[in-house]
């Protein structure tokens, strides 16, 4: 039988950088992107941004000339396209028609 020992101090050292280093990076995050930051984000063009996810009710905040993204709607709403595809119907182009047959 193996006899485990676990230096409570070691662990509990362990555990905080761990949670030092995840609270650091969630702070470095961004609460806004831009359309470029939100366009390499999502590895997809600015014109399929505007014409898949804007069109399709993708919320945004114009200052000025600069459109603004929060990072949580856009994941909320990656999430939300995401959830009414299927193995068939998978492609961003028919989303609308996916919403309003949800609606029906």
């Amino acid at each position: 039988m193996l006899d485990i020992t676990i230096d409570e101090r070691m662990v509990n050292t362990l555990l905080e950088d761990a949670i030092n280093k995840h609270v650091e990076k969630l702070a470095k995050q961004k609460y806004f992107l831009t359309y470029n930051e939100l366009s390499q984000y999502l590895n997809i063009s600015k014109p399929v941004i505007e014409e898949r996810f804007i069109k399709n009710g993708l919320k945004y905040y114009k200052i000025g000339s600069k459109y603004l993204f929060k990072r949580t709607e856009v994941d909320e709403f990656l999430d939300e396209i995401t959830e009414c595809m299927n193995p068939t119907n998978n492609d961003l182009k028919f989303f609308i028609k996916v919403q309003s047959q949800l609606k029906s």
